[in-house]
């Protein structure tokens, strides 16, 4: 829950930004129809109704794979694993990972030192020999252990919208979601002081889907606690008669 309010409160502070910038202000507009535009001198970003049917569609099948190993998450990696998923899980994943502001989970492609070192690790302890290339596949990354099923959820969802080609995950957009995320540490620093406002509707779109991961993971905890309260409820009552 408080890396959500982080990323809500980040969302907030580009709103402001995008408010308070003379020289977005009158550049950015709303059509009313079922498709909506912000657009200014540089970019144009485009929600259509075909991407809101994509979001749904991937929540909805989601949800479906989940639930069914909602209690058996390893078994859900090894169906990733089947399903032909790049997947790795391997002892300090999420300290190596967060050296170079990353996390656990779903890593869209990686570029120069990030994917250097990535590949390095992966080639020694999976290939049995060194990998030098500065740049990575898609890929999932978990800690070796039990993982928690949320962690996956939330993965395959961020790699759902990838391979659907959902706004926000294209390089450029990842990399700077990230710098402004390491940014909004810093009290006294403008998480966007070094955005373009290219890189601030790029951000933005980032953060969309960073969200919506997040809110699938948080309702889908919610449904299944809610689920097995109410079973737990019925086999006591049944209990009682007997």
């Amino acid at each position: 829950m408080g890396f959500y309010k982080k990323i809500i409160d980040l969302y907030k502070k580009f709103l402001m930004s995008q408010l308070q910038n003379p020289k977005t202000k009158k550049n950015v507009f709303f059509k009313s129809s079922t498709t909506k535009h912000l657009m200014n001198s540089y970019c144009t970003l485009q929600f259509s109704v075909e991407t809101e049917k994509k979001k749904n569609e991937i929540n909805e099948r989601l949800k479906t794979l989940v639930k069914k190993y909602i209690n058996t998450p390893e078994k859900l990696i090894q169906y990733m694993k089947l399903k032909g998923y790049t997947v790795y899980k391997f002892r300090g994943a999420d300290k190596l990972l967060a050296q170079f502001g990353e996390e656990e989970g779903f890593l869209t492609p990686l570029k120069g030192y990030k994917a250097l070192v990535l590949n390095f690790v992966i080639g020694i302890l999976f290939e049995q020999k060194i990998k030098i290339k500065f740049k990575t596949d898609e890929m999932f990354v978990f800690n070796i252990g039990a993982t928690e099923i949320y962690t996956i959820a939330r993965a395959l969802h961020k790699h759902q919208g990838y391979i659907n080609n959902l706004p926000g995950f294209d390089y450029k957009s990842q990399e700077t979601f990230k710098k402004v995320y390491q940014n909004s540490k810093y009290k006294n620093v403008s998480p966007f002081a070094t955005c373009s406002i290219n890189d601030m509707y790029a951000c933005k779109e980032a953060i969309a889907r960073d969200l919506e991961a997040i809110k699938f993971t948080i309702e889908l905890s919610v449904e299944y606690e809610r689920s097995k309260k109410a079973l737990n409820k019925l086999i006591e009552t049944n209990s009682t008669k007997i």
